[in-house]
């Protein structure tokens, strides 16, 4: 990835407009667009260029709309403008209401932030794998999901500018200790119903991730389909999120299904010891992925629990955990392809 001029301006527009209309209700539209543009892709036309600059780019990229909208919460918190009172955890109000322009310059300005950092990290050398033929013919498998990582790395720097409670929070509570009204999901903080939520919903995304993949390269032979079938089960959960917006007890699971199709897509090869569509055709193997790809989607629950109690139920700024536990998630599953292929 370039350093674009046009880019970086149009993400502070990006980052204002996350600001505006709320962080979370930015990433549902990140969500809500990356469907359309699979299903473009499916149906024949090369949606790569929409999927970079309106899905992951200036207008919904994550790192860029839904982070301006987070450090905006934060700063109309530090400021006492958040409307109520409610604190800079705040992702979901849309601060328009508030009329302050600072407080959308600050989206801007983070959405600027966001478009850099996430260059710099994608320049970071990708994990290498030793048989192509085990990963759908290419040599590298990335290092990490960047846009993740940018999230919590500015993040964590909002945290210490505009919040005062410190990176793991511990000031009132035991780190994995959930205070008193100070919950991320309450409805899917025991860690049962976490587990439980991350293998029935990776379950769910493995094997649509997988059977895209097969009816794809079936009817098409092109194997470029692979880097997008991996967010399908994200997609949606990103967009379950307007229900939760709308104050039902939905799930957040989008750091669930995401890992679990990525881990299903890299073990599927291996298992079977090809990336030849025609080879997996009732093989238990691929059973056997979808089953770990439900096992990594409760880890990932787990892991987003736990850094949410760590670093988010109690502090005083949004550091997100499905981001967190993303990078996290991703650079292990990258690096275990990169040895077992």
């Amino acid at each position: 990835m370039e350093f674009d001029l046009l880019w970086l301006v149009a993400s502070f527009g990006g980052g204002a407009f996350g600001a505006a209309i709320g962080g979370q209700t930015a990433f549902i539209f990140t969500g809500l667009l990356y469907l359309i543009g699979l299903g473009g892709y499916l149906g024949g036309i090369d949606t790569g260029a929409f999927m970079g600059s309106v899905v992951f780019g200036p207008v919904f990229g994550p790192h860029i709309a839904f982070l301006g909208g987070a450090a905006a919460a934060a700063y109309a918190a530090k400021k006492g403008v958040m409307a109520g009172g409610a604190n800079g955890r705040d992702i979901v109000t849309p601060l328009a209401g508030i009329s302050r322009v600072d407080v959308l310059a600050v989206g801007g300005v983070f959405g600027m932030l966001g478009y850099l950092l996430n260059n710099v990290l994608a320049m970071v050398p990708a994990f290498t794998v030793n048989d192509p033929a085990l990963q759908y013919g290419v040599e590298t498998v990335g290092w990490t999901d960047t846009v993740a990582l940018t999230i919590i790395i500015i993040s964590i720097a909002v945290r210490f500018m505009f919040g005062t409670t410190g990176l793991f929070s511990t000031r009132d509570h035991k780190l994995l200790e959930v205070g008193e009204g100070k919950h991320w999901v309450e409805h899917q903080e025991g860690w049962g119903i976490t587990a439980m939520h991350g293998f029935t919903s990776g379950l769910m995304s493995a094997f649509a991730t997988i059977m895209i993949v097969v009816f794809y390269v079936t009817n098409t032979g092109d194997y470029g389909i692979v880097g997008y079938a991996q967010l399908i089960g994200w997609a949606i959960s990103a967009v379950t999120l307007i229900f939760l917006s709308l104050g039902m007890k939905t799930p957040v699971t989008h750091h669930m299904t995401i890992l679990a199709s990525i881990a299903a897509l890299k073990f599927a090869p291996i298992l079977v010891g090809s990336s030849d569509i025609a080879e997996w055709a009732d093989n238990s193997m691929i059973v056997v992925a979808v089953v770990i790809g439900g096992i990594v989607g409760a880890l990932g629950g787990l892991l987003g629990e736990a850094l949410a109690r760590a670093t988010n139920s109690n502090g005083d700024t949004h550091i997100d955990p499905p981001a967190f536990a993303i990078w996290i998630g991703t650079t292990v599953l990258f690096a275990m392809t990169s040895i077992l292929a």
